[in-house]
């Protein structure tokens, strides 16, 4: 991996200043990495695959944004003189950081479309020197970035002067005086001054082996995008007062982008942020990356590491740019620098033993620097607990971890003494030094029967403000696991003997059983009722069966999320649904070993979109929109013959013929007026009816309607002050539509029949009578 120094200390000088200004100050001897190109950087460490990270040689000089000062021991010009520097000398590490887990984790995705801006170096009291570099691209002139170098200066300080990139060419000074070809002298006129220049930011390593190929990039501008380290203004300053003056350095860009510490990406780019165990991560995703992981998995697995390592140096800030892997021929797989910037293919996955995301992690997790003997453990630590965190982490099992190691055991490192820089070959200091690492832990395991682990001897490194030396990381180790160790370990660093892989067996016993190896997808999408939708419009309805999945506003969407274990142990789960990598939805549980369940997570979707819903990577594609229109198809009266003041029931059929849900508010309407309203809500596909009762008063003809308040179908009603027919009959109901013409004739035969009988019965009388 590459890993670049960290932010140079500024060291105090005690300087007697008699007036006047300050002698320049020399450069300090690292390269400016934003300035070079096609700069050969020189790690001095062999190797030979290409697939790699890259570290920075910590055995050189380190860097940082602080500040520090002296006292002087006499007055200048009347006054006691002090000064102050920033990136100019040596760093001494920082202090050991906390290993306190825990800390409220919020999950946030936001679209840069604006600057981006990132502090260095915070401080919190005494007046304050504000750096402020502002990087922009030159869409015109590719290969070029212009960097605007801003200093807002208290007013007790006396002097001030700066250095830009030996090989930038400045372009404009406001408060700023030349005083040779890379020194500004500020000028002491105004509170705030400038020098604004151009780099070059093309950088390419030139060494073979797992640090790169020859003519591959570290940094870069395309025209398009730029992705680069920020350039190294070493700063001197003259002050007066007890109190400290103080240094604070700021990254920004003009534009779209993101910066942090040490790197800084122009362009379109998307920052998600995580924080947790007192650290903040945060991964820009360039809009021209694409990510083999999910930018949520790759926060949650740092965070994870976080928890897992406490060998003490957590940066509060990390920072992580997906370099897309596409565009540009890297030059390596990672890269890390400073503190805790970094760069990683967006290519790379979580879920190999080679975890790059996690290696370059591990190193900014390094604070010690080392000498020649000790410059191993940079990589070979960073890559086994690379590997051991992943296997813990549940995404690959002990086979692909044993094979990732036992490649330290093969014959070509037969030769290899890892103290001896010189006998490194075809990665040695990667596999070799990971082998070796993790036979040191397991020794360490074993003799203190798992109370500690080398991640002690880790945490001691760390609080070294020297380089550690071989002798002092053995007594490290036999401090933490005993003689026997040391002396095991000093054989296996220090001579060429041949080490090999330990077996699962001892892996179990040493760290545990195999944990438990969780897994979660979505559930196929053609399983339509894994898929479900719950609203106004419906219930529990699947919604499965085609891509993409439709649903309308406000309706929550239930999906089965699979949750699997493949691991030794039972384990407890966490899956997470996520729309557009955000996750919006959690459910926690248990899960034995060998077991495959079903877990429902939801989200209800408020407004219209294009969403991609998530579950560790799988993905399914759900379109929302707003609901369709349902419509009023017929409207029936009954009965449609009343008496004055009697009530009618008015039916209005409702149909929605769309393939998403539909809505509808249905008017009841007498002669035109509205009596009463009811809201629908339909599934695709479907009718119903709705009934509403009226009273009609008014004699004549009633029109009854029903619609959406802009159309209806209406049925005619007749009232009258008649009372109705007996209803026993169909026949005695008949109306006169319904009469026809013989049935017309039928009253009149009826009376005729009967007057002839009364006729005939008066003359049978008579004639009985006479």
């Amino acid at each position: 991996m590459f890993v670049v120094p960290r932010r140079v200390v500024a060291v105090g000088l005690v300087v007697l200043l008699l007036g006047g200004g300050f002698a320049s100050l020399p450069v300090a001897a690292s390269a400016d990495h934003g300035a070079v190109t096609g700069a050969s950087v020189d790690t001095a460490v062999g190797g030979a695959s290409e697939n790699s990270t890259y570290q920075a040689d910590r055995t050189s000089e380190q860097d940082s944004g602080g500040t520090g000062e002296t006292t002087a021991t006499a007055e200048a010009s009347g006054s006691l003189a002090r000064v102050g520097s920033a990136e100019t000398h040596r760093r001494r590490p920082r202090r050991q950081g906390g290993n306190t887990a825990g800390g409220a984790v919020a999950m946030a995705a936001s679209i840069e479309t604006g600057t981006a801006t990132s502090g260095a170096t915070q401080t919190d009291d005494g007046d304050v020197i504000q750096q402020t570099q502002t990087y922009a691209r030159i869409p015109e002139e590719p290969g070029e970035v212009a960097v605007t170098l801003t200093y807002e200066v208290p007013d007790r300080v006396v002097d001030l002067e700066t250095h830009v990139p030996a090989e930038a060419t400045v372009t404009d000074t406001d408060g700023f005086e030349r005083v040779n070809e890379s020194v500004y002298e500020w000028e002491e006129t105004t509170d705030t001054a400038t020098v604004s220049y151009r780099i070059n930011p093309n950088r390419t390593i030139e060494k073979s082996g797992p640090e790169g190929a020859e003519g591959r990039y570290l940094s870069v501008d395309t025209g398009d995008w730029a992705l680069l380290t920020r350039s190294r203004t070493p700063t001197r300053w003259r002050y007066t007062g007890q109190d400290p003056v103080r240094y604070n350095r700021t990254l920004r860009t003009a534009g779209p982008g993101a910066a942090g510490e040490e790197i800084v990406y122009l362009g379109e780019v998307a920052t998600f942020e995580e924080t947790a165990h007192n650290q903040t991560f945060t991964l820009a995703i360039p809009e021209r990356a694409t990510m083999t992981a999910s930018p949520i998995s790759v926060l949650d697995s740092m965070a994870n590491a976080s928890n897992a390592l406490r060998v003490g140096d957590r940066d509060e800030q990390v920072f992580v740019v997906a370099a897309p892997s596409e565009a540009v021929e890297w030059g390596v797989e990672g890269y890390q620098i400073g503190d805790a910037d970094m760069w990683v293919q967006s290519r790379q996955s979580l879920d190999t033993a080679n975890n790059v995301w996690l290696h370059e992690y591990v190193h900014s997790r390094q604070a010690y620097e080392t000498t020649r003997e000790t410059r191993w453990t940079v990589e070979g630590w960073a890559t086994y607990y690379a590997a051991v965190l992943t296997l813990e982490q549940d995404r690959i099992g002990f086979d692909e971890f044993r094979a990732q190691l036992a490649a330290g055991g093969r014959p070509v490192y037969s030769d290899v003494a890892l103290t001896d820089r010189s006998s490194w070959t075809n990665d040695a200091n990667y596999r070799k030094g990971a082998l070796v690492a993790g036979r040191a832990d397991v020794h360490i395991r074993s003799a203190t029967d798992r109370n500690k682990t080398l991640q002690t001897v880790f945490q001691s490194l760390n609080g070294y403000r020297d380089p550690v030396t071989q002798s002092q990381f053995l007594s490290e180790v036999e401090a933490t696991g005993g003689a026997s160790v040391r002396n095991t370990t000093a054989t296996e660093t220090e001579t060429t003997t041949t080490v090999a892989m330990w077996n699962e067996t001892t892996h179990r016993r040493l760290f545990g059983a195999i944990p438990a190896r969780i897994g979660y997808s979505l559930p196929p999408v053609d399983r339509a009722d894994a898929y479900r939708a719950d609203s106004l419009y419906r219930s529990d309805a699947p919604v499965g069966g085609s891509e993409p999945i439709r649903l309308a506003t406000n309706e929550t969407l239930a999906v089965d999320a699979v949750v699997e274990n493949a691991g030794g142990d039972a384990g407890a789960y966490n899956v997470t649904l996520a729309v557009n990598e955000t996750v919006v939805a959690a459910k926690q549980g248990q899960i034995e070993p060998g077991e495959r369940t079903e877990v429902e997570v939801t989200h209800t979707f408020a407004d219209p979109g294009r969403y991609v819903i998530s579950v560790d990577g799988d993905t399914v594609t759900v379109v929302v929109t707003e609901p369709a229109a349902a419509s009023v198809t017929d409207v029936t009266a009954s009965p449609q013959e009343v008496r004055q003041g009697d009530s009618v029931d008015v039916t209005a059929t409702v149909a929605n013929d769309n393939e998403i849900p539909g809505t509808i508010a249905v008017e009841f309407r007498r002669n035109g007026t509205v009596f009463a309203e009811q809201r629908l809500y339909l599934p695709p596909q479907a009718t119903t009816t709705v009934v509403r009762t009226v009273t009609l008063g008014e004699l004549g003809t009633v029109s009854l309607s029903a619609g959406d308040g802009r159309t209806a179908t209406a049925v005619e009603v007749v009232v009258s002050t008649e009372t109705a027919e007996p209803t026993s009959t169909p026949t005695e109901r008949l109306t006169d539509t319904q009469t026809t013409a013989g049935e017309g004739n039928g009253n009149g035969f009826t009376a005729l029949v009967a007057g002839l009988a009364v006729l005939l019965a008066a003359l049978i009388a008579r004639q009985r009578g006479s």
